[in-house]
């Protein structure tokens, strides 16, 4: 027997008088009831037609609803019929109850135990006939065919309502997107109980090909009406397509300042063969303030932050979109997670300015214009058992005043399938050192970096798609070429791909199933040669050119690790390690290949000797299961895996792309939702023997799971934990 459970029963209405306290005898909560229907129907679609009944069901099943309902077995008799209706939806005419048990559990809950008799299913005889469209002319056979396409019941099929009701729609639908405004269709099926079989016919109607009428937009206040019918594109007296209009009701959503928006058909006029449009709109706030405020602790710092900005939707009319955010903060050095203690302030500060110009060069082209200036410090792990006068009088901590502009159009086409950014940008970094520590040996020349980027995203979402209710696709990629005739400092091609899916319905309502995989693929030109991954190849991480080249790699290097990455590892925790040639102190004597070889080595100088270097080639790859709890909150369950690598493709140093060091780490996490996103904690362990294959742990030049570099909350080297707090999703 098939036992379904989180099935609830809706409460009955309780009725208390306002003029005195009376007592009533308490009825039994339902905990649980199970049905066994056999195994030819999905319980699951049957309970979900018992849950969308136009009459509201007391009995009606409600998945994952922690309340538990009263029990009224008046009630049950009618749930009883609709279960056999339910059944007679899907094809079994023959359905009949033949048993309904109640169990009583204790004194105050009971378990419904109900068993069916299915009966042989009645199928579909043949073919379905589709008069009315064998009769369209041949210049009209394409949208014959997709009215054909269009219809899922086939013969041999069991005979299901709901698909031949959806069947109507998909059919209607077909035609009207390729022109046919007034198509009309009637469903007939024949069914024969003793035979179990049925006839179905569709009857068709397509008329002629209509084209639009008068085009009116109702709804504009402030904003112009002559960008807004550029983006809707449709105009008077072309032909008519279903399929437009919905694309440019999604146009003039996308424009940002409208926060609803329908456009009406008058379909009351066939005899015209002309079809009138209505654009209703409503105009968003088209002026914003925001004031706000946050904090982050993590392995890496501890700091406080505002968040002040501006925005105007329309200014200067044209719906130019002006935005203006200021984020001024502060981190409280070397506080983090395992160091709760600071010696200094670092202020940090960043300063955004973004203009959009929606119908730049056509309707559904937008241009953009932006530029930023930013203070930060470049903070890495820090070892642990350092003491706090190691810390202040050895560690030194680096920072950039950063100015960067970017510039460059979009636009979607397909539908908003494809969705297309070419944009130029420049940087230019000026190092800086909050604190020098002891005396830091090597400094830091600017660097700058200027180059076009196209950013293509191409997706499409499919609706019921056999058991799943929804699937989404995506497919994205960032190609850059920096330098070469684009002037700057550094010279390379940067591609950065990503697939992702998402699967909703795998386990019924509201639980999807995502998948994410990506590469990242760095060719440098110029530099790179002298990148020391590890300090135990004799090198002298002092080298100028060496300096150089990680310094270069801060800005155009992969990095992995952390709460959108692989969740069981800290910031930049994945990846090679190695001594940075620039964060050496002069104080302390280093030589970095004896330290990173000697066990024994002194905290200080290990510490030194070992920080993040990022890499020429990444992969990701994230699988992660969401379901929901208990109202807002629900749950997943997921496996990360990364790895990057010092080499790039068609290098002859090493491997480009390595799956023996996986980095597998799987855990689970809970999400809240809120009207910003859900707020997300995740909680990932890193398996051992997972992390490089074979070996119990890391390899020093892997990213080594010792060491500041490992030591996440609630996590060290013998208990590899992470917990990640974050808002939005890890991926979607």
């Amino acid at each position: 027997m098939r036992a379904l459970t989180a099935l609830w029963l809706s409460a009955l209405v309780s009725f208390v008088s306002l003029t005195g306290c009376h007592s009533y005898p308490q009825r039994p909560v339902v905990q649980a009831v199970e049905i066994e229907p056999g195994d030819a129907v999905d319980v699951d679609t049957i309970l979900e037609h018992l849950a969308t009944a136009e009459t509201p069901l007391l009995f009606g099943i409600f998945p994952r609803v922690l309340e538990y309902e009263t029990y009224d077995p008046n009630v049950l008799a009618r749930d009883l019929e609709r279960i056999e209706r339910a059944y007679r939806a899907r094809g079994y005419y023959e359905a009949k109850v033949t048993a309904a048990r109640v169990v009583r559990l204790d004194e105050h809950h009971v378990r419904v135990e109900i068993r069916v008799y299915e009966g042989k299913p009645v199928r579909v005889a043949k073919v379905p006939d589709t008069p009315g469209l064998g009769s369209m002319p041949i210049e009209y056979a394409d949208a014959s065919n997709a009215a054909t396409l269009a219809i899922k019941t086939a013969k041999g099929d069991i005979f299901d309502e709901a698909r031949f009701e959806a069947d109507k729609d998909r059919i209607r639908d077909a035609l009207r997107a390729r022109g046919f405004a007034f198509a009309k269709v009637e469903g007939r099926a024949t069914v024969d109980v003793a035979k179990h079989s049925a006839q179905v016919t569709y009857l068709i109607e397509p008329g002629l090909p209509a084209n639009y009428g008068e085009i009116n937009i109702v709804g504009l206040k402030e904003i112009p009406e002559g960008p807004v019918r550029d983006a809707l594109r449709l105009k008077k007296g072309r032909p008519y397509s279903r399929t437009q209009v919905v694309d440019a009701e999604r146009a003039l959503l996308n424009l940002g300042v409208f926060s609803r928006v329908e456009i009406r058909e008058d379909l009351q006029h066939p005899e015209g063969s002309v079809v009138p449009l209505t654009v209703v709109v409503a105009e968003a706030n088209l002026r914003t303030i925001r004031l706000g405020g946050g904090m982050r602790l993590d392995e890496l710092r501890l700091s406080f932050g505002l968040r002040a900005s501006w925005e105007n939707r329309n200014f200067l009319g044209g719906m130019r979109h002006l935005a203006v955010e200021a984020r001024p903060g502060v981190a409280l050095f070397p506080t983090r997670i395992g160091i709760f203690e600071w010696i200094r302030f670092l202020p940090q500060f960043r300063l955004n300015t973004r203009l959009r110009q929606p119908s730049f060069l056509e309707g559904r082209t937008t241009g953009f214009i932006e530029g930023e200036y930013g203070v930060f410090p470049v903070l890495y792990p820090i070892d642990t058992e350092l003491s706090r006068a190691e810390i202040k009088s050895g560690e030194p901590v680096l920072g950039y005043h950063a100015v960067t502009t970017e510039a460059g159009v979009e636009r979607s086409f397909w539908m908003h399938r494809l969705f297309v950014r070419p944009s130029y940008h420049w940087q230019a970094n000026f190092p800086f050192y909050y604190r020098e520590g002891s005396g830091v040996a090597n400094k830091l020349e600017p660097i700058q970096v200027s180059f076009p980027e196209l950013f293509t995203r191409i997706g499409e979402t499919f609706d019921n798609v056999g058991n799943l209710d929804q699937i989404r696709v995506s497919l994205s990629n960032s190609l850059q070429v920096a330098g070469y005739i684009f002037g700057g400092d550094v010279s390379d091609i940067r591609l950065k791909p990503e697939l992702r899916t998402i699967l909703v319905g795998v386990f019924g309502k509201r639980t999807e199933v995502g998948a994410r995989l990506g590469f990242g693929f760095l060719f440098p030109h110029g530099y790179g040669d002298k990148f020391d991954t590890s300090g135990t190849d004799g090198s002298d991480p002092s080298d100028p050119k060496t300096i150089e080249d990680q310094q270069t790699m801060l800005f155009r290097a992969f990095y992995s690790g952390g709460p959108t990455s692989n969740r069981g590892y800290p910031f930049r925790g994945v990846g090679p390690t190695g001594p940075v040639g620039f964060l050496l102190p002069s104080a302390v004597t280093v030589n970095c290949p004896m330290v990173l070889s000697n066990a024994n080595a002194d905290p200080a100088e290990r510490a030194a000797c070992t920080r993040p270097l990022g890499g020429k080639t990444l992969w990701e790859f994230s699988l992660e299961a969401r379901f929901p709890l208990s109202g807002p909150v629900g749950g997943v369950v997921f496996i990360d895996a990364s790895d990057v690598t010092p080499y790039h493709l068609g290098s002859t140093d090493g491997e480009a792309l390595r799956l023996n060091v996986p980095h597998i780490s799987p855990g689970v996490g809970l999400r809240y939702e809120t009207p910003v996103g859900p707020l997300r904690l995740d909680l990932a362990y890193r398996v051992p023997g997972l992390q490089e294959l074979g070996q119990p742990e890391l390899s020093p030049q892997y990213g080594s799971p010792s060491g500041a570099a490992d030591e996440n909350f609630l996590g060290s080297y013998w208990l590899p934990l992470s917990l990640n707090f974050a808002i939005g999703e890890s991926f979607d």
